[in-house]
């Protein structure tokens, strides 16, 4: 999706998309009342740089290429959640404890402020949804951890050992590294424990072939972020990219919620469906050609991207609904225009296919009808025919119309040399 650029100041960027506010003094005034929930912070709306295009702690290569992203603003969590906050949803639902703890359920002692941990994807999505959050996609959390610089930590492209929990052999309580706070407000975006996301992990659009990664698509492997007390520096990064089946759990993984911003409970939906038209678009573009018998899946593809323009368009202003209609629009346009595209092209061939099978038959009929050959030239000829006809069945068969028609015509061609 292209980059939509907000040129406004966040603070009123943020009050317009909000409460459509448009006289600055009224804007002041809101400034002043706009708070984010007790123990988040406002990620504000904006493009930032995704991915690397050739850091070497990329040791996984599945950061390329880097690219722009724009998303719309977002509540986050300050600290990852801790043995306490999910004691109190326990407590509340009776939800399973998480590993590591008692057998009756019991916080280790002196961890009640550290990470929980021993929580898979579905206790991390049981919580959110308790408080009436969610979890973080990949893309609200690097931009969280990373900023618009595109960061290497939090703080900055120079580690320091004394910012974050990393390199350790146990979870420390959260915020016991004030150094590490970033620009946002956030803590232990770097180590301590690895982070749930709600991203299935993927190659990144326009990523170069990484077979080495190959198995773990397939919405298998949830991406996980952050690096935990026991990484390395280089995964602790904030574009470094971990990954985890939903059911696992472990001693280092954790997770933090977010919140959509009131007013915008349908920019995230809007978004995707946007993303989705793009990839559709380039998808079915590889099935329509330049040439006449396309024409139609041209213009349908053409009115797909005038949809796609106005779906963008309307999403800069917050149209959101109307923006994911729109966009919707240009999916069902796509994918008409690749299905008459290929509709042609089976038509084509199921017409080679009948043609193939009427060449190939009276080639077969000419050989049944011929007399008992004579001098050895003609057996000659009959046995070169005889074996184009075999070769002709077999592409016939593995759908080499085009070839099997030549061998066809061919020894329809011996054969009338017969009669001469």
């Amino acid at each position: 999706m292209k980059a939509v650029l907000f040129h406004r100041s966040l603070v009123a960027t943020l009050l317009l998309l909000i409460v459509g506010v448009t006289d600055a003094a009224e804007t002041g005034t809101m400034a002043a009342t706009l708070q984010a929930p007790d123990g988040m912070v406002l990620i504000p709306a904006g493009p930032f740089q995704m991915g690397n295009n050739n850091d070497f702690y990329d040791s996984d290569y599945d950061e390329k290429p880097r690219h722009t992203v724009n998303l719309q603003p977002f509540f986050m969590d300050i600290y990852p959640v801790t043995n306490e906050d999910f004691k109190a949803f326990v407590d509340a639902t009776g939800h399973r404890f998480p590993r590591y703890w008692s057998e009756s359920g019991e916080i280790p002692a002196g961890k009640e402020r550290h990470p929980v941990v021993g929580v898979n994807y579905g206790d991390a999505t049981a919580f959110a949804a308790w408080k009436g959050r969610r979890l973080p996609t990949e893309q609200e959390w690097e931009k969280a951890a990373r900023g618009t610089d595109g960061l290497r930590w939090p703080w900055g492209n120079v580690f320091d050992e004394t910012r974050a929990n990393v390199g350790q052999k146990t979870t420390s309580p959260v915020g016991a590294f004030p150094k590490g706070r970033n620009a946002y407000g956030l803590y232990d975006m770097a180590g301590n424990v690895w982070e749930w996301t709600s991203t299935w992990y993927a190659p990144y659009p326009g990523s170069p072939p990484n077979r080495a990664n190959m198995r773990f698509r397939n919405d298998t492997y949830l991406s996980v972020r952050g690096g935990s007390y026991g990484s390395d520096i280089g995964s602790a990064r904030g574009a470094d990219r971990g990954i985890k089946k939903p059911a696992e759990s472990g001693p280092s993984l954790g997770f933090r919620t977010v919140m959509d911003i009131p007013g915008y409970e349908s920019y995230r939906e809007a978004f995707q469906t946007i993303e989705l038209a793009h990839e559709i678009r380039r998808t079915a573009a590889l099935d329509i050609s330049e040439y006449e018998e396309h024409a139609q899946s041209r213009a349908l593809m053409g009115e797909a991207a005038d949809d796609l323009t106005l779906a963008e368009d309307a999403f800069a202003r917050n149209r959101f609904m109307e923006s994911g209609i729109l966009a919707q629009h240009a999916i069902t346009k796509a994918l008409k225009a690749r299905q008459m595209a290929l509709d042609y092209k089976r038509d084509y061939l199921a017409k080679k296919e009948i043609k193939t099978a009427e060449v190939l038959g009276r080639l077969e009929a000419m050989l049944e009808k011929l007399p008992v050959a004579g001098d050895p030239g003609q057996q000659a000829l009959i046995r070169q025919a005889q074996n184009h006809l075999k070769l002709g069945r077999q592409l016939e068969a593995e759908g080499g119309w085009g070839y099997a028609q030549m061998h066809g015509y061919i020894g329809m061609g011996m054969l009338e040399r017969l009669g001469r």
